[in-house]
């Protein structure tokens, strides 16, 4: 009986001290202001979430989620010059002390301009201190860059800034000198981002997760504008529908998915495919609505997005749209409704400062090597010498869906081989601090196929059963976190196949670039057990 009471008296103890220590972490946050120093910033506003809240944001990109842990959510402006300025919030949970100290800023996508509200729930549930940002400006249009600090805050300047504040609030509210690790992970204008701080602010982040960057950024925008085009518009010769489209797909996989040596619907490497479109064309008096034909005129479009962009004197500009594509996300049949957005929207209010500015009417290839022979503030984000991180023992993890229809995969590919070059690595040199993984099947950040989900930014919006179903070890941030801080450098990227509600259907692990995926010639091919790195 004495022992019983003891033990309750210790419970009790061990409660106490808890419910004063939540109690003086949520004073804490509400009083975030004082004594918070950080160059050019002001704090907005400070507020204690509790797990299971709903959080909106007044940018309407992004989506309201569910806060999954208790924290500190902090608002802070940062100015970045006279007429610019970075918005920034902190997701500091509670429980961060005994979760490993880490913090994870999480990069943007496409314009920018929105917080990246799911991927700061998720990574701010795993106990990272979870940093976002609107890279300088609001919403996801590219209408505020006819004011260049403000379209110099999306190149490269917002990052640090945000950098800076996040480090600066996290050491704030657990009252310390130095964080334990930090992180940094992002897809397409996140992986751009990705990249940029591996090869301008090395010392930074400790590990940093680039997923399908828009590397060559500038050229992107020329090969979208070619893209356009060759599609041309909605009824015009060029123009193939969605639904002709899927048909092109369809004919990909039964001329060329038997080459990885088993018939799955997933081109594993889509570059050994040597598809004729030719194949659908239409003969004497057939049609698509008779005979689900294509005209020549259909063919030589098919035939242009699937080979790579080449503009004045055939200098190279950009590399082919991947065979086998990922159709559902509308690429290319979205190019030809183009109407906003994208490389109109960087002529109209970057290049040109013109809003009236028409792609269709207006743009050549004089236009595009303008483009490219100008600097934009270091917008293309190519640079291959990473001998700054390679000394600072960072580690750099690189991976790229090979059904990308908007960011080509093989850009991927060719900025990893360039890095090699550059700085004289083989790849076993450079797999010390940087590492590649193709992973098959994969659309432009989400979305595919097959065994495709890598536990990576924006994944988790699509699939939000998968935190429950899928070992949170396996995903591809805590994959880099493994090798930084433990030393275990990744040869694989565990890919899942899911359900809509996030039940596992498939595993296959991806090999870490130059090794191939491969399937061993037996066995369901939605084991992992079936496949092999050669």
């Amino acid at each position: 009986m004495r022992v019983s009471s003891i033990g309750a008296l210790s419970g009790l103890i061990t409660l106490s001290l808890s419910a004063v220590g939540t109690a003086s972490f949520i004073t804490d946050c509400q009083n975030f202001a004082t004594g918070f120093v950080n160059e050019d910033t002001v704090v907005l506003s400070s507020t204690y979430v509790t797990e299971g809240t709903v959080l909106t944001s007044p940018d309407i990109c992004t989506a309201a989620v569910t806060a999954t842990a208790n924290f500190c959510r902090v608002k802070l402006k940062v100015a970045t010059s006279d007429s610019s300025h970075v918005i920034t919030e902190a997701w500091l949970p509670r429980n961060w002390k005994n979760k490993g100290k880490r913090l994870l800023m999480t990069g943007n996508g496409a314009w920018g301009g929105c917080l990246p509200y799911t991927d700061m729930a998720l990574t701010s549930s795993l106990g990272f201190a979870a940093i976002g940002h609107d890279a300088g400006h609001s919403g996801p249009w590219a209408n505020e860059f006819t004011n260049p600090e403000i379209f110099k805050d999306w190149v490269y300047r917002s990052l640090l800034a945000a950098t800076k504040a996040g480090k600066a609030a996290t050491n704030h509210i657990y009252g310390i000198d130095e964080l334990s690790k930090s992180y940094f992970m992002g897809c397409s204008t996140g992986g751009r981002q990705a990249l940029k701080l591996a090869q301008e602010y090395p010392d930074e982040y400790d590990g940093i997760l680039a997923a399908a960057p828009t590397v060559n950024w500038v050229n992107l925008e020329f090969g979208e504008a070619i893209v356009a085009l060759a599609v041309g518009l909605p009824g015009s010769p060029t123009f193939l529908t969605q639904e002709q489209w899927d048909a092109v797909v369809a004919a990909t996989m039964e001329q060329c998915d038997g080459i990885d040596g088993v018939i799955d619907g997933i081109l594993e490497n889509p570059a050994r495919c040597d598809f004729r479109p030719e194949a659908l064309l239409c003969g004497p008096g057939q049609t698509w609505a008779l005979n689900g034909c294509l005209t020549p005129v259909q063919i030589e479009t098919v035939k242009k997005i699937y080979s790579p962009i080449y503009g004045n004197g055939g200098c190279y500009v950009y590399p082919a749209l991947p065979l086998g594509g990922f159709n559902e996300q509308g690429f290319p049949f979205k190019y030809g409704t183009f109407s906003g957005g994208g490389v109109q929207d960087f002529l109209r209010y970057v290049v040109y400062n013109d809003s009236s500015y028409d792609l269709r009417s207006q743009f050549n290839y004089d236009t595009g090597d303008y483009m490219i022979d100008s600097e934009f503030f270091g917008a293309q984000t190519n640079k291959t010498d990473l001998s700054g991180f390679q000394a600072s023992g960072h580690k750099l993890l690189m991976y790229h869906g090979q059904a990308d229809t908007l960011v080509p995969p093989t850009s991927s590919y060719d900025y990893y081989n360039a890095v090699s070059r550059e700085m004289s690595l083989q790849p076993s040199a450079l797999d010390q601090f940087f590492r590649f993984f193709p992973i098959s099947s994969l659309g432009h950040c989400i979305g595919g196929t097959g065994m495709n989900y890598v536990g990576g930014p924006s994944q988790i919006q699509s699939f939000p059963g998968a935190l429950d179903n899928v070992p949170i070890r396996n995903s591809a941030i805590m994959t880099l976190v493994d090798w930084v801080e433990k030393g275990n450098a990744p040869d694989t990227l565990r890919g899942y196949k899911l359900s809509a509600t996030g039940e596992i259907l498939g595993q296959k692990d991806h090999c870490r670039y130059p090794r191939k995926t491969t399937y061993k010639g037996h066995g369901d091919p939605n084991k992992r057990t079936s496949w092999k790195c050669v």
